[in-house]
């Protein structure tokens, strides 16, 4: 998995992009969903463009630079645990698997394995009631941001990557 010079820097501003997002998602605490979404679509444009083993060489740089850069580590793990992971994911479910139905339920599943993960990490540390609507609630949540990322993609590959001259 060699990279030319040109694929390395591009690497390199997209981690940055991908950066200044998790960076405001804990200087912005009224958006801290939106900016952790937005620094996910970083790491899928980067499994799109190098694959999903240089995607996750990514994830794992962002995850450590972003443990050294931002100010909230509490709001790392969100990150970490779902939003990072969950391009990877959703690479290798979308590619490997040809059942529509079977795929949404792999993605579901891990997105409820992420959410299980992350509701006992901050049970550590205080008390969190889990109500049912609560988790109905993150389902749809859920649908439509699988639905949203998956529209991203797309439009990157049909508009914007088609325009950049690597």
């Amino acid at each position: 998995m060699l990279l030319k010079s040109r694929d390395l820097a591009y690497l390199g501003v997209l981690l940055g992009l991908n950066q200044l997002f998790i960076i405001l998602s804990s200087i912005i605490e009224t958006n801290t969903i939106i900016l952790m979404a937005a620094a996910a679509l970083i790491v899928g444009v980067a499994v799109v463009e190098f694959g999903g083993k240089a995607g996750i060489i990514f994830y794992l740089a962002s995850c450590i630079s972003g443990f050294f850069l931002t100010f909230n580590k509490a709001e790392l793990i969100t990150y970490i645990c779902f939003f990072g992971i969950y391009s990877i994911i959703k690479h290798y479910i979308e590619t490997k698997i040809n059942n529509k139905y079977i795929s949404y339920a792999l993605k579901i599943g891990s997105f409820n394995l992420s959410l299980l993960l992350m509701y006992f990490f901050v049970k550590l540390f205080i008390s969190l009631p889990l109500r049912w609507w609560m988790i109905l609630g993150g389902q749809i949540l859920f649908i439509i941001y699988d639905y949203s990322f998956t529209m991203f993609i797309t439009q990157y590959i049909n508009s914007i990557r088609p325009k950049l001259k690597r």
